[in-house]
Order: structure tokens, then sequence, then C-alpha cells
């Protein structure tokens, strides 16, 4: 089958964090990640990383901002870690990102192209740049660059303090050109389902909470975010019957896909055990396992 974009990225980063804590032989699964990644995905001819490969080449050679993220953590976790493609890869994609995808007028990345650069679509995505603020955080840990940060920061002004703040703190995933909420959107259930999904109030949650560790300025409206979207996605996203978080609501908060995903979970445990590291209260400790 096809080799897609992120499933190689996130191994890269999960086994550079693996280096990190010792584990034998988990820097052969990054240097087998990067030299693909590097001598596969890359676009030699139009510069970028198109999204799946196959034995005989391109399987679908759209430039996906999802993807370019991925690239950005993966190279940044692989710089920390001193691999030699961590370097030229970190600064090959960040320049990708900023002649290709990022809007400075809206502070945020637009999100698909063809290999040649030729637009897709006017559609503009809350979870490309959700997982890109992830990488650019990644990325100012790896080099201590500012400007990775000032992007992150960007975003999450965007998503979190602009619009999830104007819906009491439910995240809007779909978005047009001029970053209007497109409450209309259906895509694919996995990456861009309708309505709206918990698991991703989590994750923001999460990540604004790093974000304020790392930000000098620690600006107070990022945790106070953090904890609302956190108190929203366990009140209006928890089954009370059957326990889990559903995967998505509608705008009106009701149950839309009620399936039941790992990872929305997993975001819940890391969102709560960072919550309380900055603000023990017996709430955020009595829902981690």
């Amino acid at each position: 089958r096809p080799r897609e974009i992120h499933t190689t990225t996130r191994m890269v980063h999960c086994f550079a964090i693996a280096t990190k804590l010792g584990r034998p032989g988990a820097d052969m699964i990054v240097d087998h990640g990067m030299r693909y990644l590097w001598e596969n995905h890359r676009d030699r001819k139009h510069g970028g990383y198109c999204w799946s490969v196959g034995d005989e080449g391109y399987k679908d050679d759209s430039k996906q901002a999802y993807g370019h993220a991925f690239v950005l953590l993966a190279a940044a976790d692989a710089h920390m870690i001193g691999h030699p493609l961590g370097q030229k890869m970190l600064e090959d994609v960040t320049d990708v990102l900023n002649t290709r995808f990022w809007e400075g007028y809206y502070g945020a990345v637009s999100e698909e192209y063809a290999r040649n650069w030729a637009k897709i679509s006017d559609y503009r995505g809350q979870n490309s740049n959700m997982h890109l603020t992830e990488a650019l955080m990644a990325a100012f840990e790896a080099t201590g660059n500012d400007a990775y940060l000032d992007k992150a920061r960007r975003i999450a002004e965007l998503i979190i303090r602009r619009h999830a703040a104007s819906l009491d703190y439910v995240v809007a995933e779909h978005f047009d050109e001029q970053w209007k909420i497109d409450r209309s959107y259906k895509g694919s259930d996995m990456f861009r389902p309708a309505g709206t999904t918990p698991g991703h109030w989590l994750e923001w949650a999460r990540l604004l909470a790093q974000l304020w560790v790392l930000d000098r300025r620690q600006q107070g409206w990022m945790i106070e975010a953090a904890e609302k979207l956190f108190h929203s996605a366990v009140s209006r996203g928890w089954d009370e019957a059957k326990g889990g978080f559903h995967y998505t609501l509608d705008f009106s908060s009701q149950p839309a896909i009620t399936h039941k995903i790992w990872w929305p979970a997993t975001e819940a445990i890391g969102a709560a055990a960072f919550l309380y590291a900055l603000k023990p209260t017996p709430f955020y400790l009595s829902l981690l396992p």
C-alpha cells in the first residue's frame, strides 16, 4: 500500500522521543524515516513534500499543509537528536511553509496544492494549523528561533482567541479562504468530518498550555482558554451513558459521529496532566488514569 507522509513523519517523531529516552535501536528507525522523507516524499522538481509514495513513485502528489506540518515536526525532532538530515530538512520545509503556505494577513497556513503548486481549493482548515502549531513549537525548541514561536502564537490567536472563544470554546474545523467559518462543510469522516471534534478541543488545551510555558510573554488568555476548552470538551463531548468521547458533534453540541476513537482519550490524558502541572486542582487529577 502507498506510504502516506503523516505516517512516516509521526514514526520519526515517536522514535526520536525513544532515542532521547535511550531506547536501543530507536535511532535506526529515525534514520530510515528521515531518509525516506528526503529521498522519496521530497519533490526535487517543484519543491515541497508529496502526500503518498508507492513502489513506482508518487501515488498522491498533492502538497498538503497537514503533511508539511508533520515534516517540520519530524525534522525538528531529528535535529534535536543530531541526525545529519535534521537541519537540512528543517531549513527546507521551513522555506516551503513560508513561501507556499503561510498567509501573513490571517496568521495561518493555506491548505492544499497540486504538485506544481496550482491551487486545489479555497478550503482552510484548523486541523492542519493545529498540528503546525505543535510542530512550530518543536522547531522553536530545536533552534531557539523566535519566528517559529511567533507563527504558533498567531495561529492560536486566530483559531482559539478569535473563533473558538466566539463559539463559547467550541473549536470550528472548517473555513473559507477569508477564514470565515463554514458550518455546512463535510469532507472525509476521518480527516475532515462535518461539525466539530471534541478531541481537538482537548488537543488545543494541551498545546495552549505548552505555548504559554514556551512564550516569554506568558499571555494570560492562553491558560484561561486552555481550561475553558478542556471543560467544554468534557461537558459536551463525553458520553455520560457509555463513557468515552464522541468523535464529532453538530453545532448544537449534539452527537453526530458517535464512534469512540482512541486519540481523543489520549489527548484528554495529556491535557489533564499538563493543566494539573500548571494548576494542581483535584478536577484534573481525577481524570487521570
